[in-house]
């Protein structure tokens, strides 16, 4: 009885094990999804073109702006102080980042001021003067090209303001031998400064700015004192305040009368019978110089 028991069990493992042979091991499948609607597909991403070499790009040259990137100081200079300088880099330097320390060619690559600045005769700017040739003795600084060293050029004002140079030597005056040029133009070339700032106004009638004291010293030279038809008597007054003074206390017809219309030039005494003809017998007027016997001075007039 239990042989034929233990028969069936074996019989049985036998057919699972044939069963499992034959079909495999059967696993769920999962349940598959529906297929996408057209519109909702994705597409795969397209393959990324490669990055353009430089070498095929039209590159131009640096731009101003660019080159003031690294030379931010130069450029500065320029954008305060380049006056007409105020150019495109390129314009000067057509070679940059060409400088070799073994090569030693720094004068070869930089640009050269007579490739602009030539004269009218395409020489040299200021001429052939072997002091004023080389462009760099007094434009020190091409990016500051107005900003000329001073103590440095002095001995040579002369050569570019000969006018003035030449009125300074001819006429001398203290501001040809108390002054050097270098005390009046010390802020920078160029500078004109006011009287004031030496010279105290003479006038006790009029407050004296530059223009006022140059109508009569010209100022290189001063003491050659001149004089328009527009100055004013209270400009005379400051070196001749008695005179403008006794014509100013005693109110005559001579009052009224612009000093300039007496003395045309500085210092010129004229005769009286200039304005006066002659008033009296020719036997009164032999001497004119006498006229003051009578009628006191042109300025203090004996009524």
């Amino acid at each position: 009885m239990m042989d034929s028991r233990r028969v069936a069990v074996v019989v049985s493992i036998i057919s699972i094990i044939g069963l499992i042979t034959i079909y495999g091991c059967v696993t769920p499948q999962p349940q598959a999804s529906p297929p996408s609607a057209p519109s909702e597909r994705v597409e795969a991403p397209a393959e990324t073109s490669q990055e353009m070499s430089p070498y095929e790009m039209d590159v131009r040259p640096l731009t101003t702006a660019e080159c003031g990137q690294c030379h931010f100081s130069v450029f500065q200079a320029l954008k305060t102080t380049g006056g007409k300088h105020q150019i495109d880099c390129v314009r000067c330097h057509a070679r940059y980042h060409v400088y070799n320390p073994r090569k030693q060619n720094y004068d070869e690559i930089m640009p050269k001021c007579s490739s602009c600045h030539l004269s009218a005769t395409k020489g040299p700017f200021h001429g052939e003067n072997k002091i004023l040739t080389p462009c760099l003795n007094c434009h020190a600084d091409p990016h500051k090209p107005l900003n000329i060293p001073l103590s440095v050029i002095e001995p040579t004002c002369g050569i570019c303001h000969s006018k003035e140079g030449n009125e300074i030597k001819n006429y001398p005056s203290k501001h040809s031998t108390d002054v050097s040029c270098l005390d009046c133009h010390a802020e920078k070339h160029g500078h004109i400064p006011e009287c004031s700032a030496c010279h105290e106004s003479h006038s006790p009638k009029a407050e004296l700015a530059s223009k006022d004291c140059m109508a009569c010293h010209p100022v290189h030279k001063p003491s050659r004192i001149s004089y328009d038809k527009q100055t004013l008597s209270t400009i005379c007054a400051g070196c001749h305040g008695e005179a403008y003074d006794l014509l100013q206390k005693k109110e005559t017809k001579h009052t009224a009368v612009r000093c300039i219309e007496c003395h045309p030039a500085h210092k010129e005494i004229p005769a009286c019978s200039r304005c006066h003809g002659e008033p009296h017998p020719k036997r009164m007027i032999i001497d004119v110089t006498k006229c003051g016997d009578c009628h006191g001075i042109a300025h203090d007039l004996a009524i």
